[in-house]
């Protein structure tokens, strides 16, 4: 897979109190961000490296890629280092990234094409989040069902509650890596709808899309706030849904 960035833009405005980002300027909600941020990762990398196995490509196995150990994906740098240290200056950002699974679309059953299997192992990362994000709604519900946490000390807690970090964490990495923009997923997948007759369209992301992202998340910082804002207005609805 070509290189993947992982952004919680945290600050894109996406609810008062859910994505308020004032505690993570101190150690411990850094480290919280951290621990997050590589479980999410290394489930989401997990998901590439297996979509493209059950495709038939044997690259990333023999690279040592499907597995959950989050070690296998991470990346000193961009996995450990930078997001601890942007969490504790309390940028509101927190920018990471997991090693890339490698894959080799030769190896894809003749079923599809080539680039429907990109677009498939492309895909299978963002679902990952998504059903994490899922996953930690209901825990959360089953948590508060039966007294283990009560809803208003996670209301009163919001991100520095680490089931609810983490929530808001892979909902963000759902919704940022279906952009549609390489190097992001979500770039493959709109190569696939597009097809070979707008090539050109996705060579021109291939090449400027991640200065597009850059421009977008740094200098357009409006815009990117109202492409989440649907989602995470979704989400937190579910959230509160799920604690009140």
């Amino acid at each position: 897979m070509a290189n993947l960035l992982y952004c919680t833009a945290l600050a894109a405005g996406a609810g008062p109190g859910l994505l308020a980002l004032g505690s993570a300027a101190n150690l411990r909600q850094a480290g919280i961000f951290v621990i997050c941020m590589i479980l999410a990762i290394g489930v989401h990398e997990f998901a590439h490296a297996l979509a493209a196995h059950r495709l038939g490509d044997p690259t990333p196995e023999g690279q040592g890629r499907l597995t959950l150990n989050p070690i296998a994906h991470m990346d000193p740098i961009g996995t450990l280092a930078l997001p601890f240290i942007l969490g504790i200056a309390g940028t509101g950002m927190i920018f990471g990234w997991g090693r890339p699974v490698q894959t080799n679309p030769r190896y894809y059953t003749r079923k599809i094409t080539m680039r429907a299997g990109m677009a498939l192992v492309a895909f299978a990362g963002p679902l990952s989040n998504l059903l994490q994000a899922a996953f930690t709604l209901g825990l959360l519900f089953v948590l508060t069902r039966t007294g283990v946490v009560g809803p208003a000390a996670l209301a009163s807690d919001g991100l520095a509650h680490p089931l609810i970090t983490f929530y808001v964490l892979n909902v963000l990495l759902f919704a940022f890596n279906l952009l549609p923009l390489h190097p992001l997923d979500g770039g493959k997948v709109l190569a696939w709808l597009l097809g070979a007759r707008y090539q050109h369209v996705d060579d021109f992301l291939v090449r400027y899309g991640f200065v597009v992202l850059l421009v977008l998340m740094f200098a357009l910082p409006g815009v990117m706030s109202t492409v989440f804002a649907p989602v995470m207005g979704v989400a937190e609805w579910a959230l509160r849904a799920v604690i009140s």
